[in-house]
């Protein structure tokens, strides 16, 4: 009997086992692809475990979300680590389980892991603090982000409404919000932002997006409020963002009957230019079409200047149909049978019929001076008896011949010829910039002195002119004048700062601001918004930190960007360190303008190839703002953006290995490539640091085009300024001043701007 009734009870035993581990197992098996889940249930009992032992009344209030958040931060406190872990794996599902039902059929997100973006092993933000609530925001605020990319507009609002509350992104959603898709019924939404965001680059971004949108659904009253006052002076050169401000505000005021004369008159010049006009005059051009003031004539005259030019020949060909109907019919055929080939116009048998015979032949001959001023100019007079040449023509070709002489490497007699035959009341601006530089190249010392005063205020104001100011005063011999002129361009850091303080014998002006001694990371950065948005978005890993950087750029206090470029220089980002001095305009911080990454990279090629390693880094900092990804559009790349071309000549001829372009990008073969490079100019031109950049930009091929052929004597400065080509002309510019630079911040002492024998070099 004793045994059978240890059998039943061990029978009972295995069967309330069974009974009792059942329901587990399934349960388990119900759960098994989120064991994290499983996990984070574990962490919740130990939250809400601890919960109850400090404050009873917080258990009851656990499923409203205040009083989760006072839960988790008072177990965190005092918790161990491996509580913390457990607080941070259930902050996610214990916020969900508070979460009331969102309107509009909107689900909150349910993020029970951590999206790679945000996972522990990135960044960390250095201002803020990383507790679970906010890698929990973080969490919300990419869902968010990505509703709004998906059209979930309600979805992403009430994330941010209910969840990001104290987050410092929480701003960009009520950006992403408005300027994803942007809406007229969002428009009091828009003056709501701009008036609260505090944010001046989202500002400047929504009120570009919107105007842009208004302005196309004809909206104008919201346009002129959004930009309120004229943006810009009509005679002042515009970039392309700022014609198209212009061209919205003049639209607007236009279509809500306050256009005045100047409207036109701005619309006029913007049609007759030749470069194509913003997307954003658009509407301007089309109002004032519409009003009448598109005639016949002025097409014709954008016909004229199209024609005459050595581009634009689809332009022209545009234009000449849009005349093929008009008054102007036999004109057009006529030119255009001379376009390609205007020198037709002085065959003996060559006759063009019509009443405005003698107009045509004038523009046909106008673009034959402009494409070959030589041969145009010896047939001039014989035009002129031809064709009945009136005396306001005449001075239109004698134009178009000055600005071809004074363009190019002239002769002293082509430049006479402009003073004898064009009077000086029909130099345009760009003729008497050309003047200058010959009066320079030629030591016409007192047309230089003299011309500077009828130049524009603003061409008056830059450096180079104001140095060839003081220099031609003192030439002629004004020597007070000289000296107090070069004393105002010796403060300037330029390459004719730099001159000007080397010819007075004072020390060069640096004018090197340097962090301050007091500053320590991270200071007052903890404060700034723009800061700590700027990290948040590094932990993201999203590109739109740039914005922010800019943000802290513009509108932080000295101190505070300094420390932020600090900070971008010692941990290598040395785009943001560039970037950070010309969004502040803070052109003073040389440590942070002048970077030197890869510095064992370019001291081991510069002593390879015995180039100066300020003059390598020179040249980098000019050809890329030193990245060493960046290509340019004609297809150089890298660090010191070689052609590969190039590079595969260099590689043949120092028997190096070299698999095409993708090579360039490598920071080492880039430099190994481009100092032999750059040391070959070298040697070709004797040492000359002016004539090998001048090389490596525009061609070695040039350099023998640019020398004198007059056996004249001039100097470093002479030939610089007459550079034909702008952008090799400011590049050795450039390059010179930088490798000064350089060579101040690397050694810390000061060295010569020119060597003597590029100073009396033969140029």
């Amino acid at each position: 009997m004793k045994i059978f009734f240890r059998k039943l009870i061990l029978c009972l035993s295995v069967l309330f086992f069974i009974t009792s581990v059942t329901p587990v197992f399934n349960a388990y098996a119900a759960d098994n692809t989120t064991s994290s889940t499983k996990k984070s249930t574990a962490a919740k009992k130990k939250v809400v475990k601890v919960a109850k032992k400090k404050n009873a009344r917080a258990l009851k209030k656990a499923n409203t979300r205040k009083n989760i958040k006072k839960a988790i931060s008072k177990a965190q406190i005092k918790s161990n680590s491996k509580k913390k872990t457990a607080v941070k794996k259930s902050v996610a599902n214990k916020s969900v389980a508070s979460v009331k039902k969102p309107p509009l059929n909107v689900k909150p997100p349910f993020n029970k892991e951590t999206p790679k973006s945000v996972s522990d092993s990135m960044l960390k933000n250095p201002l803020l603090e990383t507790t679970p609530k906010l890698v929990m925001q973080r969490n919300y605020f990419v869902d968010a982000k990505t509703a709004i990319k998906k059209g979930d507009e309600q979805k992403a609002l009430y994330i941010k409404r209910n969840y990001l509350k104290g987050y410092p992104l929480a701003v960009w959603i009520d950006y992403y919000y408005l300027v994803e898709d942007p809406k007229i019924e969002k428009y009091s939404q828009v003056k709501q932002f701009l008036k609260q965001s505090h944010h001046q680059e989202l500002n400047s971004y929504v009120k570009s997006v919107y105007i842009d949108y208004l302005s196309k659904r004809k909206q104008y009253k919201k346009v002129l409020e959004l930009i309120g006052k004229k943006p810009f002076e009509d005679n002042v050169e515009l970039n392309s963002v700022q014609l198209s401000r212009q061209c919205r505000y003049y639209e607007a005021r236009w279509n809500r009957g306050f256009a005045d004369s100047s409207a036109s008159v701005f619309a006029s010049k913007l049609y007759l230019r030749l470069k194509q006009y913003p997307q954003g005059c658009e509407g301007l051009i089309s109002t004032w079409a519409k009003h009448g003031y598109l005639t016949d004539k002025l097409t014709l005259e954008r016909f004229e200047r199209a024609y005459i030019s050595r581009n634009y020949e689809q332009t022209t060909q545009n234009l000449a149909r849009s005349l093929s109907n008009t008054v102007y019919k036999d004109r057009i055929l006529a030119l255009m049978d001379l376009y390609d080939d205007p020198s037709k116009i002085m065959d003996e048998k060559y006759q063009i019929n019509g009443d405005d015979k003698s107009r045509a032949a004038v523009l046909a001959f106008k673009r034959f001076a402009n494409l070959n001023a030589k041969d145009a100019i010896e047939l001039f007079d014989k035009f002129c008896k031809k064709y009945d040449v009136t005396d306001h023509q005449r001075l239109e070709i004698m134009q178009i011949f000055a600005q071809s002489f004074l363009s190019r490497q002239a002769t002293i007699e082509e430049v006479t010829w402009v003073d004898r035959n064009l009077p000086a009341v029909l130099w345009t601006e760009d003729i008497k910039i050309m003047r200058m530089r010959k009066a320079i190249w030629f030591s016409q010392w007192q047309i230089v002195y003299d011309l500077y005063d009828h130049l524009t205020e603003y061409d008056r104001s830059l450096i180079n002119w104001r140095y060839w100011k003081a220099r031609s005063a003192r030439e002629i011999g004004r020597i007070e004048q000289s000296n107090q002129l070069m004393e105002q361009v010796s403060t300037d850091r330029s390459f004719f700062g730099f001159l000007a303080a080397t010819e007075l014998s004072k020390p060069l002006p640096f004018n090197h601001e340097k962090l301050p001694e007091k500053a320590v990371w991270p200071g007052k950065l903890k404060h700034n918004k723009a800061a700590v948005r700027f990290f948040e978005f590094k932990v993201l890993n999203d590109y739109c930190a740039s914005v922010e950087w800019k943000e802290v750029a513009k509108t932080s206090t000295n101190e505070d960007a300094l420390l932020m470029a600090e900070w971008a220089l010692s941990s290598g980002n040395i785009a943001y360190s560039i970037s950070s001095v010309v969004a502040g305009k803070r052109w003073d911080a040389l440590d942070y303008r002048f970077p030197k990454p890869y510095l064992e990279l370019y001291q081991k090629y510069s002593d390879y190839s015995n180039v100066p390693i300020s003059f390598l880094y020179g040249i980098s900092r000019q050809e890329s703002m030193l990245n060493p990804n960046i290509k340019s559009p004609v297809g150089a790349v890298g660090l010191m953006q070689l052609m590969p071309d190039t590079a595969k000549l260099v590689s043949k001829k120092n028997k190096w290995s070299y698999r095409g372009p993708s090579d360039l990008v490598n920071p080492e073969y880039n430099i190994r490539l481009g100092s032999a490079y750059l040391k070959d100019m070298l040697n070709r031109f004797d040492n000359n640091r002016i004539l090998a950049a001048a090389a490596y930009n525009a061609g070695p091929g040039r350099i023998k085009i640019w020398a004198s052929k007059d056996g004249g004597v001039r100097d470093s400065a002479m030939y610089i300024e007459n550079i034909p080509f702008k952008e090799t002309r400011l590049y050795v510019q450039n390059v010179i001043l930088y490798d000064v630079i350089y060579k101040k911040l690397l050694t810390g002492k000061e060295d010569n701007l020119l060597y003597s024998h590029e100073k009396n070099y033969r140029y």
